[in-house]
């Protein structure tokens, strides 16, 4: 993140940039068309990440370039769309719309089933996607480019650029060393704490806008407000365009990633949540839209934060039980992983690592709504008599 020295030549002025920041403050009166077009956005981006997976269980390598176009082309469209009409701080938990599609979706599409612990999830990250909407910032404020370098080399937006790079240290750590459980966990949290740093999007969207809006000359200057000059003569749109495409595809390639080991309902909605609690972290501090706002309307958007943590935790137990192992990961019986995977899943949701792993490893014993029946796997012990001798006990 480095920006010229001349930028922080003009720090001193700071209460003039200030000044100019509260003379051009306006309320959006349009922050739900803002809201509409964040909702098809992520219905479009639910069915891309569905085609993906299905792609990935399949193998039927058509469905990824649909997917790709759905999660790649009209959903970010649509998005780019929404921040002309609302700020950060809203659009960013709209991501959450995602978990209920999906919830609405994919056991018509995909058949995955429901756990109590994805509907209890689902829906406390849905309500707190609600109240972070819904005390997010309604105003949107007219910078010039200047004024975006300036915002952005902010101490505070500064320290939030320190605290992403040690979380993405933990993570890189967490899944090279962690278990197949918690490294897909790992890389479904960081792809979507990733996909949130979309202030750079904000920003050229907001410089486009201002020409659109604006009368240019020749010479680059504008006749209206809002654009002095043409942000676009200068280096840094197409700077943050560069950065958020980049963003967009790491983001996209880890979540591809995770469902080729994870099932739709469980990744997505890591994904989506991280995506929140990213976005909406960005939007307050690189952003400053909570400079301004009332502090009871800034603790109730916390405690919306840690309704969407607490949904992401009840989450994250019900799948890590026996019950929503099969929900969880996806049966390869050729890959290495899953075969740990179900070795270590065995020796926590049973008494007996021998029992345990021979219930892990058994793919054709039918479901119930809670995981899976006990009574039809053991119906099965024979079948599978053979791919059990072959596990340690647990003495």
């Amino acid at each position: 993140f480095a920006f010229p020295s001349t930028l922080f030549a003009t720090r001193a002025p700071m209460f003039t940039l200030m000044a100019r920041r509260l003379e051009t403050t306006t309320e959006s009166n349009l922050w739900w068309v803002g809201v509409l077009l964040d909702c098809v956005a992520t219905l479009a981006g639910t069915g891309g990440k569905q085609l993906l997976r299905h792609a990935s269980v399949t193998k039927k390598m058509r469905y990824y370039p649909m997917g790709l176009v759905f999660t790649a082309v009209i959903d970010p469209a649509f998005d780019i769309a929404a921040y002309s009409f609302a700020a950060v701080s809203i659009i960013a938990p709209m991501a959450g719309m995602v978990v209920v599609w999906n919830i609405l979706l994919a056991p018509c599409t995909l058949g995955e089933q429901l756990t109590f612990s994805r509907k209890a999830g689902a829906l406390l990250i849905c309500i707190g996607t609600l109240c972070v909407g819904l005390f997010g910032n309604h105003n949107e404020v007219e910078r010039t480019v200047e004024e975006y370098l300036a915002l952005f080399a902010e101490p505070a937006a500064c320290a939030y650029y320190a605290a992403f790079v040690i979380w993405s240290i933990g993570c890189l750590v967490v899944w090279k060393l962690g278990s197949p459980i918690v490294s897909g966990f790992c890389v479904g949290a960081y792809a979507g704490s990733l996909a949130g740093n979309m202030f750079t999007t904000k920003a050229v969207v907001e410089m486009f806008v201002c020409v659109m809006t604006s009368d240019t000359g020749e010479d680059g200057t504008a006749a209206a407000s809002g654009c002095e000059t043409n942000p676009f003569y200068t280096i840094w749109p197409y700077l943050f365009i560069t950065i958020s495409l980049t963003i967009c595809i790491i983001s996209l390639y880890l979540l591809a990633l995770g469902l080729t080991k994870f099932e739709a309902l469980y990744m997505i909605t890591v994904y989506e949540g991280f995506m929140i609690i990213s976005g909406s972290l960005a939007g307050n501090i690189v952003m400053g839209e909570a400079a301004g706002q009332p502090t009871h309307i800034l603790l109730l958007y916390g405690v919306a934060i840690l309704v969407i943590l607490w949904g992401l935790g009840i989450l994250l137990r019900g799948e890590a039980g026996p019950d929503g192992a099969r929900a969880r990961m996806l049966h390869d019986e050729e890959d290495p992983k899953w075969s740990s995977a179900a070795e270590g899943l065995a020796m926590v949701g049973s008494s007996s690592s021998e029992k345990g792993l021979r219930a892990a490893i058994e793919y054709d014993v039918p479901e119930t709504s809670e995981g899976v029946d006990t009574h039809s796997r053991e119906a099965h012990d024979n079948e599978i008599s053979g791919s059990a001798h072959n596990v340690p006990s647990s003495e």
